[in-house]
């Protein structure tokens, strides 16, 4: 009979549990020390929107304006009263345009124009 090519001694077995072992220790270490870490971060992270608000109200439009710009924050933190009055009056000229929820209907020949050009088209 041949003997099998990978040969397993004492010493890798040994090796092999030590090892085993060592990982169970430092996993049960973290969730001692640090299981209460995930459950805070989550906690933060539904706050974000709120300190934010907070932040911005105790330092002013300026410094946190600045702020979010280094960090690029999403741009719905950074918005001032006149990004939303903008925006707001682009909304309204697309509803004069009746393009507001209007779908393009379904064609079978290729052709795109059935809706008339909003007023961005005749800038």
């Amino acid at each position: 009979t041949k003997m099998p090519v990978t040969i397993v001694t004492t010493e890798e077995v040994a090796h092999q549990r030590a090892l085993t072992n060592k990982m169970t220790k430092l996993s049960q270490s973290w969730w001692r020390r640090f299981a209460w870490y995930p459950r805070m971060q989550k906690c933060h992270y539904r706050r974000v929107d709120q300190i934010y608000l907070e932040c911005r109200q105790k330092y002013g439009d300026g410094h946190f304006l600045l702020y979010a710009t280094r960090q690029r924050l999403a741009k719905k933190y950074t918005q001032t009263a006149a990004d939303v009055e903008k925006g707001l009056v682009a909304h309204r000229t697309f509803e004069t345009d009746g393009c507001v929820k209007s779908a393009v209907p379904e064609t079978t020949n290729g052709e795109y124009g059935r809706l008339k050009p909003t007023s961005l088209h005749f800038c």
